[in-house]
């Protein structure tokens, strides 16, 4: 069976509380926690305590923590270009918060290394990511890579090119499949091709085609996203783990219900939800 998750920065402007128990009550999974300067989990300043707090609440409310996804800060490339050590130590505490909440794993954007050449950039990411992959083996959790246009990793090729460089086998795909369709990627041929990395997934809704494309609520009217080709392809190769819903907070708060009603009924209709 297949879970369905949200991304909560799509909700930053509500209390932590106000978001698990409007999640629970629509009847999601899983919540895809924010940690950052910005986020519910605020990653200067939290500590053991909040962590315990934050999981007691999750839980007593039905839902599980899917991810750790770091918020509104950097990319792992700017973060290494200031300080590699830095970047290091910045994914270690979102590896223990990752922990600490019964998560499978921290996702990352690598962020664009433009500015001083794209081998440059690859390098630096190389470089950082094995001591962070190898610590994500000691503690049995994955690092994920958020594909994501108008940053260094944004294609399959890639993906799987980044992954045989850094050598670890904990070092996976946060699979956005709108991030891939709207680059051109055919639905079906990147989900099968990436299925072996895939250990988690994030679908927004989409107008328009890059650089003209518009997100929007997953299930909105003009959405033209395929989700039926996405759930289908990937309950075709036994995918069993969590499909995130991203919005963003500039969104009606309906998001939360529209997204969820196409999502369950469509995994429903495919037999990949009870």
């Amino acid at each position: 069976m297949i879970g369905i998750s949200y991304h909560a920065g799509g909700l930053q402007d509500l209390s932590l509380p106000e978001v698990i128990r409007m999640l629970s009550e629509t009847g999601y999974d899983a919540i895809e926690m924010m940690c950052g300067p910005e986020a519910h989990v605020d990653s200067n300043s939290v500590t053991d305590q909040e962590l315990q707090q934050v999981k007691s609440m999750v839980e007593d409310h039905g839902l599980k923590v899917a991810v750790i996804n770091p918020y509104k800060g950097p990319g792992l490339y700017q973060l290494a270009l200031t300080s590699p050590q830095g970047a290091i130590d910045h994914y270690s505490l979102l590896q223990d918060v990752a922990i600490a909440l019964d998560a499978g794993g921290v996702n990352f954007l690598t962020g664009y290394g433009g500015d001083k050449g794209d081998p440059f950039a690859w390098k630096l990411l190389i470089e950082v990511l094995q001591p962070i992959c190898q610590r994500a083996e000691q503690l049995g959790i994955s690092m994920n890579i958020h594909n994501h246009e108008a940053t260094t990793i944004d294609a399959p090729d890639k993906v799987e090119l980044l992954v045989q460089h850094v050598g670890s086998e904990n070092l996976k795909l946060l699979h956005d499949i709108t991030n891939f369709y709207h680059l051109g990627g055919d639905i079906a041929e990147v989900t099968a091709r990436l299925f072996p990395l895939t250990v988690h997934c994030h679908v927004k809704g989409v107008k328009g085609m890059y650089p003209y494309s518009t997100f929007l609520i997953p299930g909105a009217p003009d959405d033209e996203l395929d989700f039926r080709t996405f759930a289908q392809t990937l309950g075709r190769h036994g995918y069993d783990k969590y499909i995130s819903v991203e919005t963003f907070s500039s969104m009606p708060l309906e998001k939360v219900e529209i997204a969820y009603d196409m999502m369950s009924t469509i995994l429903r209709d495919l037999g990949l939800r009870q």
